[in-house]
C-alpha cells in the first residue's frame, strides 16, 4: 500500500504553490505514494499552476489579489492555515507523513505565530521532547546544532548538552532509515574496532582548524570533548571534533553518514554545493515524517514559472521512502 503524504502550500506569495503543482504532476512520486495537498485553491490561481486531479484539502481565506513576491500578514495565516490543517490529517491517521512548501519567517512573525519556522512550529504543536533540523544532500547529511541565530551567540548556544541531544536524533535517525554496514569505528580509548551497523558520525569544530588544541578557541576541548564521552558510555560513538573544511569533503567520499554542523553555513554552504537540486529539510524529533525542500520562499521569482521543482519532488520521494521504514 502506498503511504499518504500530505503536502502544504506554504507561503502562497512565494514559489510554494509552483514547486507543488509540478511536484504532484510527476508519475514517478505518483507511483511512490497518494498526495494530499493542504491550501487555498487561490494560491494556485494567483500563480496560474492548478493542481492537477490529486485530493486536497481546501484552507481558504485568500484574496484573489494577494501581490505575491512580498512578506504579508495575510500570507502568514494562510500557511499556519494549512499547517494546522496538515497536522490534523496526521494526528488523526489519514496520513502518515509530511512535506512542507517553505514559509517566510517575516510573514509568521506578522502573523504572529510567536516561532521563527516550520521546525520550532512543529515540535511546539507536536509537544516533542526535543526536534532537530537535518539538511540532506544525496549523501551528504548535516545536521544543524544551533539553527537561525546570529554568527556572534554559536558558541554562547552550544553546550555540552545540546550537541548529546542532537547527537542522539541523528544516530537514531541513521539506525532507522539508512542501511546498515560494518566499519571501522574508534573505540573509547582510540583502537580500530569493527562495529556491524553502527552509524558513522562526525562532529565538525566550531574553530578553524577545529580550535588547533586549544590555540584557536577552546570550545572542541570545553563542550564538544565532554559530550562526546557521555555519548560514547551510552555505546554512541563519533569521530571528531574534525575541521569542518575535511569533514565535508570525507563525507562526499563516503566516509562519514552524518555529520554534526556548529553552525547553519557550517553545514548549508558544503550541501548546496554538492547537490542544491537534492537538498532536503527533516525535522527530527517528531512522532511522523517531516520533510521540505532546502531552500526558501524566493520572492524573487515567485509567479514567474521560473521555480525549480527537483528540490520539492525530492522531499516527497524521501517522506514516502521513510514512512515505509519499520518502526
Amino acid at each position: 500500500m502506498k503511504p499518504r503524504i500530505v503536502i502544504t502550500v506554504g507561503d502562497p506569495a512565494g514559489i510554494g504553490p509552483e514547486i507543488v503543482a509540478a511536484a504532484v504532476r510527476d508519475p514517478e512520486l505518483l507511483a511512490r505514494c497518494e498526495p494530499i495537498v493542504v491550501g487555498d485553491p487561490v494560491a494556485f490561481a494567483l500563480h496560474k499552476r492548478p493542481l492537477p486531479k490529486v485530493e486536497m484539502v481546501q484552507a481558504p481565506g485568500l484574496r484573489k489579489d494577494l501581490p505575491l513576491g512580498r512578506p504579508s500578514l495575510e500570507a502568514g495565516r494562510s500557511a499556519l492555515e494549512a499547517l494546522q490543517v496538515a497536522v490534523g490529517l496526521i494526528q488523526a491517521r489519514q496520513a502518515q507523513a509530511l512535506v512542507t512548501a517553505p514559509v517566510s519567517k517575516e510573514s509568521l512573525h506578522l502573523a504572529r505565530a510567536g516561532v521563527p519556522g516550520h521546525t520550532e512550529w512543529l515540535a511546539r504543536e507536536c509537544r516533542a521532547r526535543a526536534a532537530a533540523m537535518l539538511m540532506v544532500a544525496g549523501r551528504m547529511r548535516a545536521l544543524l546544532m544551533t539553527r537561525h541565530v546570529p554568527l556572534r551567540r554559536v558558541a554562547k548556544e552550544l553546550k555540552p548538552e545540546t550537541v548529546i541531544q542532537c547527537a542522539r536524533l541523528g544516530y537514531e535517525f541513521c539506525r532507522k532509515y539508512l542501511t546498515p554496514r560494518p566499519h571501522p569505528l574508534p573505540s573509547a580509548r582510540g583502537e580500530g574496532v569493527r562495529v556491524r551497523g553502527a552509524p558513522r558520525l562526525v562532529i565538525c569544530g566550531l574553530n578553524p582548524h577545529a580550535g588547533d588544541h586549544g590555540l584557536i578557541g577552546n570550545e572542541e576541548q570545553t563542550v564538544f570533548k565532554p559530550a562526546l564521552r557521555a555519548l560514547r558510555r551510552r555505546g554512541i560513538l563519533i569521530h571528531g571534533p574534525f575541521p569542518a573544511d575535511t569533514v565535508f569533503r570525507d563525507m562526499a567520499r563516503g566516509r562519514y553518514d552524518l555529520a554534526l554542523a556548529a553552525y547553519h553555513d557550517q553545514g548549508m554552504i558544503p550541501l548546496k554545493l554538492y547537490a542544491a537540486d537534492k537538498l532536503v529539510n527533516i525535522t527530527l524529533g517528531l512522532p511522523f515524517v517531516r520533510t521540505s525542500p532546502g531552500h526558501g520562499t524566493a520572492y524573487d521569482i515567485a509567479g514567474k514559472g521560473a521555480a525549480d521543482a527537483r528540490p520539492m519532488k525530492e522531499a516527497i520521494r524521501l517522506a514516502a521512502e521513510y514512512s515505509c521504514a519499520p518502526r
